[in-house]
């Protein structure tokens, strides 16, 4: 008699829930948490995030660890990865104002975030397609001495948090990518957690991993 007919194969596992036609988890029902490697398309009710936005970036000192002096920074690339600006904490301001860097804060004491970075949407210029989020060691102090650290995009003029990416594990070395923002063709922004520990101390020192990044 013919061969029993084979099982058929088991499922795939539902995809995520995610906006109709976009595949990708938008901000329509409110805050995001992303976990490594995830992406967010910073769109809200079918239109793409034009207002200003903050992103703010946490760390706590781990526990028995004296203060601890890290560094936020964005990096604005072109789109041949080519670096076109970079705002720290010694250039406060790049892209005619576009981006703002709210100081250098040398301790991680207290809570809420220690350094934001404002990055006004509509005013960035078009040859800027790619940014880089990073956090950095000046003192040379290892991100396994940090309890926590998390970066989260809050809409400028509310506060509201939009998108929250807490990082998990640390190792021992001086800077983390956190975040990058891309530009996409149809001209909305995404948004994906990095979380890539590297070696850097200085922003000139982010610029080359920071690309690989993108």
């Amino acid at each position: 008699h013919a061969p029993a007919a084979p099982a058929a194969p088991p499922a795939p596992p539902a995809p995520p829930v995610a906006a109709p036609g976009s595949g990708k988890v938008n901000l329509d029902k409110g805050r995001v948490s992303l976990q490594k490697n995830q992406t967010v398309s910073l769109v809200k009710g079918g239109k793409p995030l034009t207002q200003s936005v903050k992103m703010g970036l946490g760390w706590e000192p781990a526990w028995g660890s004296r203060a601890i002096d890290l560094d936020a920074s964005v990096i604005a690339y072109g789109p041949d990865r080519n670096m076109i600006d970079a705002c720290y904490f010694g250039k406060l301001q790049i892209l005619n104002g576009a981006i703002q860097h709210s100081g250098d804060n040398l301790t991680g004491e207290g809570s809420g975030d220690d350094e934001t970075i404002t990055v006004h949407m509509d005013g960035l210029p078009p040859e800027v397609t790619g940014l880089v989020f990073t956090v950095s060691s000046f003192n040379g102090q290892k991100f396994n001495q940090v309890a926590k650290s998390y970066c989260r995009l809050l809409d400028a003029r509310t506060n509201e948090e939009l998108v929250r990416f807490d990082l998990t594990g640390s190792e021992p070395k001086t800077g983390v990518l956190m975040a990058k923002f891309i530009r996409q063709y149809s001209g909305e922004w995404e948004m994906t957690a990095l979380g890539e520990f590297v070696k850097s101390r200085t922003v000139r020192d982010l610029v080359k991993p920071a690309a690989q990044a993108l």
